[in-house]
């Protein structure tokens, strides 16, 4: 079964949207069960996209990782972030058929990150923005209702190979995560 991610042609608020828990841990420390979550719709065929992170030594550019394809149909590629707190490290669009990678400008997505803390403690959240010309760009479509996107999420941790991801990770190799992507459909809110 499909997840669902909500499409409106105005803003939806977070609050209102399903989170999708990190539960899938590659560590043996327990200090990296990290509590990060991901939530995300489509407005005027822009992907929004927000994590929330539990993690009150957030720093840098490199903390989480999000891997996604927007026209798995006719596409074998997928685009790939590395971003934190301090902003977005890097975009690639990676070309599975062709096997390249093609650095993508940050600056195409717009970014924002912010951090606060609640009764469960410190967080800190970081908004991206897919506008819908790079949607078109890279995947050749435009998300509307009942389109199919693969996704996946991770929390990488710092002076080590220990990760967490959205979805399982079979090898358990941070390398191949762009092969465990899941299947989620486009929904009018």
């Amino acid at each position: 079964m499909h997840k669902i991610i909500y499409s409106s042609p105005n803003k939806i608020e977070w609050d209102a949207q399903s989170a999708f828990k990190i539960t899938n841990y590659y560590t043996d420390k327990e200090e990296n069960m990290v509590f990060c979550y991901l939530k995300q719709y489509v407005q005027s065929g822009n992907l929004k996209l927000c994590s929330f992170c539990f993690d009150s030594t957030a720093e840098g550019r490199q903390d989480l990782q999000l891997c996604f394809n927007l026209n798995p149909i006719v596409k074998d590629a997928f685009i790939h972030i590395e971003f934190g707190i301090d902003g977005i490290n890097s975009v690639d669009y990676v070309d599975t058929e062709n096997n390249t990678v093609t650095p993508v400008d940050a600056d195409a997505l717009t970014y924002r990150s912010f951090k606060t803390n609640d009764q469960q403690g410190y967080y800190w959240c970081g908004e991206i923005t897919v506008p819908a010309d790079m949607v078109s760009r890279y995947f050749d479509t435009c998300l509307k209702e009942k389109s199919i996107i693969l996704l996946n999420f991770y929390k990488i941790f710092k002076d080590s190979t220990d990760h967490a991801a959205l979805f399982p990770d079979k090898n358990n190799i941070i390398a191949h995560k762009h092969k465990y992507m899941e299947e989620f459909i486009i929904l009018d809110y």
